[in-house]
């Protein structure tokens, strides 16, 4: 009875040992499958998420082709030319601030610029450097007169015609304006309280009350252009 007793001891300790292997074997595979699952949706959602990053970058540059169209096609079509896009987009490329209701008074002055093109004074459009919520740029205008706001909380900052031009979104440099090149037959002048300068427009300030004057075309058309000494600036401008 003994050997009997021994025998089945012996086998129900080697039924246990097979449950115990079986459960061992089981709970490898289980971790093998969790990390499976695991990786996979790992994949999955980076994927996703490289999808989505793609497709931003897309739609960022899609906008950025479109902007870059519809400008060119402002450009294109003026004399006069009319607002950009985005009124303030290039200001903040630039680095200047945009604010909810700008009264930078750290620096507060106003300049004037005269635009002739072709012998035909050109206005300075309304709300350059402010967008439809009223975000506004340090550098920006109210109206279509011409008179250049520069409101900062820098005192020391300089603003210059280059920006304005920047802003507007319209290429000038000493031989270019919009569409328009100096060639052979067309000038490109600039003036400061009426005498002509040879200054580069990234160095004409925006000083207080300075009176900026921009020519352009023949020497006919231009012939019939009185540059402007100064400007009438309103009360309290």
């Amino acid at each position: 009875m003994a050997t009997k007793s021994k025998g089945g001891d012996a086998a129900k300790a080697s039924a246990k040992d097979r449950v115990a292997a079986m459960r061992v074997k089981e709970k490898r595979r289980e971790r093998v499958r969790w990390l499976i699952t695991f990786a996979v949706v790992i994949a999955v959602v980076g994927a996703m998420g490289g999808g989505a990053y793609w497709a931003i970058e897309k739609n960022e540059g899609e906008k950025l082709d479109r902007i870059a169209k519809e400008n060119q096609a402002r450009i294109e079509a003026g004399p006069p030319w009319s607002l950009p896009t985005d009124p303030v987009r290039a200001a903040k490329a630039l680095g200047l601030e945009v604010k909810y209701g700008m009264e930078g008074d750290a620096k507060h002055e106003h300049a004037h610029l005269s635009l002739f093109i072709n012998g035909q004074q050109q206005p300075i459009p309304a709300n350059l450097g402010i967008d439809p919520a009223g975000n506004i740029a340090e550098l920006h205008t109210h109206d279509a007169r011409g008179v250049l706001h520069v409101e900062s909380y820098t005192a020391d900052k300089i603003f210059t015609l280059d920006q304005l031009f920047q802003i507007w979104e319209i290429p000038l440099s000493k031989a270019e304006i919009g569409q328009f090149k100096a060639d052979a037959a067309h000038t490109l002048r600039f003036y400061i309280d009426g005498k002509e300068v040879s200054d580069d427009p990234s160095t004409i300030e925006l000083k207080h009350h300075r009176e900026i004057g921009i020519v352009y075309g023949t020497a006919e058309q231009n012939a019939k252009v009185k540059v402007p000494e100064s400007f009438a600036f309103a009360e309290g401008e």
